[in-house]
Formats: C-alpha cells, sequence, structure tokens
C-alpha cells in the first residue's frame, strides 16, 4: 500500500467496482436512482472504474446512466456471447495451484496473467474490444478524469488506464474485463493485459487524495494476495483524512445475481434490484456528496 496522500479540498471520486454483466446492470440502476434523488454524479472530480465499473464508469462519465439503466430492463441485440459454463470449483483449484508460492502481490497476478493466456476457446479479445465499441455510450475518451484499471498479464504489474495512454476507449475496458480462465487477454501496445479485479474488485486505493470518496462495490472482498481489499483500502483512504461512503450489494441484489454473473439473464433484476436498494439510501448518498 502507498503512503496516504493528504485529500485536496471539495474533491469527489466515485469507484466502482467488478461483478460481471449482472454487476453492470445492478450498478447503472442504483446510480439511476441516485440520479432521480438530484445527486450529481457528473460532479466528480474522479471516476475509477474496474472491469464491470470500467463500463459503468464510461457511462457516468458521458452523462448515459438513465438511458442505460432503461436498456438493462429492455436489452438492445449485443454480440457479446456467454462463455461456456465453468466449473467453478475446478477453477478455483486452477488458480490456487497457479499462486501457491507467489512471493508477492505482483508475482501472484503475474501466475494469473500466465494462466490467463492458456485460455484458447470463446470471444477473443478482439471480438471483445469490438463488442464495447458498440455497446459503450463513446468510443471517445470523456473530458474528465476516467481511469481504467488492468494488470499486465506478463508480469503482473497494475495500471490505471486513462486517456493520456493514448489506447482506446473500448480497448482498454475489454483489457479491464478480461478475466482470467473465462476469456484470453486484451492487448494494450501489444501486451496481453486481464482484468482488473486480478488486483481487487474495487481498487478503491487509486481514490487516495480525494476529500470524498463514493464506493460502490458488487459484494465484500475477502483478504486476498493478489492486492489490497474493500476494507483494506477504506481504512487506508479514512487514515489519509478522506470520507469515504461504502454502497455493497444487499441480500436481493445479491440473490437477483444469481449463479452466473455474466449470463445476460441477470441483467433486468440485477437493474431492478439495485435501483430499489439505490432509492432506500439515496438520501444519504446525497447528503455526504453534497
Amino acid at each position: 500500500m502507498s503512503q496516504p496522500v493528504p485529500p485536496a479540498a471539495g474533491t469527489r471520486a466515485i469507484v466502482l467496482g467488478g461483478g460481471g454483466v449482472a454487476g453492470i446492470a445492478w450498478e447503472l440502476g442504483v446510480l439511476s436512482a441516485f440520479e432521480d434523488a438530484g445527486v450529481d454524479l457528473g460532479a466528480a472530480d474522479l471516476v475509477v472504474g474496474t472491469s464491470a465499473g470500467s463500463v459503468v464508469g464510461t457511462f457516468v462519465r458521458h452523462g448515459g446512466i438513465a438511458q442505460a439503466f432503461a436498456q438493462q430492463t429492455a436489452p438492445v441485440a449485443t454480440t457479446y456471447e456467454e462463455p461456456a459454463p465453468i466449473d467453478t470449483q475446478a477453477v478455483q483449484q486452477q488458480i490456487g495451484q497457479a499462486l501457491a508460492g507467489a512471493t508477492s502481490e505482483q508475482d501472484a497476478r503475474a501466475r494469473l496473467g500466465r494462466l490467463a493466456q492458456q485460455v484458447t476457446e470463446g470471444q477473443t479479445g478482439e471480438e471483445r474490444v469490438a463488442t464495447f465499441s458498440e455497446t459503450l455510450p463513446s468510443t471517445v475518451w470523456p473530458e474528465r478524469a476516467l481511469g481504467i484499471t488492468a494488470i499486465d498479464a506478463v508480469d503482473g504489474s497494475f495500471h490505471v488506464l486513462s486517456a493520456a495512454d493514448g489506447v482506446p476507449l473500448p480497448r482498454a475496458v475489454a483489457a479491464s474485463c478480461s478475466v482470467p480462465v473465462v476469456w484470453s487477454p486484451v492487448d494494450v501496445d501489444g501486451r496481453p493485459y486481464i482484468d482488473g479485479g486480478m488486483r481487487s474488485a474495487t481498487n478503491a486505493d487509486v481514490a487516495a487524495g480525494y476529500e470524498r470518496v463514493l464506493v460502490i462495490a458488487c459484494g465484500p472482498e475477502a483478504p486476498s494476495p493478489l492486492g489490497p481489499w474493500l476494507d483494506q483500502s477504506v481504512e487506508a483512504l479514512r487514515a489519509g483524512g478522506s470520507s469515504v461512503e461504502v454502497v455493497v450489494a444487499d441480500s436481493a441484489s445479491t440473490a437477483a445475481f444469481g449463479t452466473n454473473s455474466l449470463a445476460l439473464s441477470t441483467q433486468r433484476p440485477s437493474a431492478e434490484a439495485g435501483h430499489a436498494q439505490g432509492s432506500a439510501i439515496a438520501e444519504q448518498v446525497a447528503a455526504f456528496w453534497a
């Protein structure tokens, strides 16, 4: 963990975590409810998106939350292909074996990266870049700061991609969403990249130095050998002087995610559950944000 950065007065950040297709829908539901209550999400000085959160963060920055939420309850045609069902227990065992003996968090991530590079089935990285080119509200980076997290699959280094890196926005998002073992990595400047959630599902510590930080997480995070988990990051943010508001999916929302968060069938129930949860806490969040 880096040393805490003193927060800049009046600055605000939104952190959006990973959670698959269901997570995208749920976060859009939550944020749509916040906007309905008058929360100005566009006022954020920084938006950080990991995996599903990278998709939602793009909608936040391009002012498309309401429209995107509507599409979750009446899905539009997409070239997205659900990955073949996986044996969760077998995958967990495979990942556990890959991580055994890791000497550092970065080494652990590099081991996952090597595992990801063995995937040869399903949509290719280029096909997924094309899908995001079709479904994102814009293929152009927004003017206001948007950080998209991803991991170099070769050396395990963590990156927060932004407009300054010169990587096309759909490619950055596709890289952030490349779940290892499920999908192959996405090439970024000639190197394979995988899901930023392989460091942390939220990477909330990226928002260090902001006075107020709103974190939207699809679930709690357990201690991990890959990087700082949510509670650890929140503790560090608060120790550094930031005020932090954390919204974690409630039991109804978790039930809506079902057993396969990558399935398109999760969109509508997750979006509706997110909107219900967001509506219930909107007044509290509005007070925090204002």
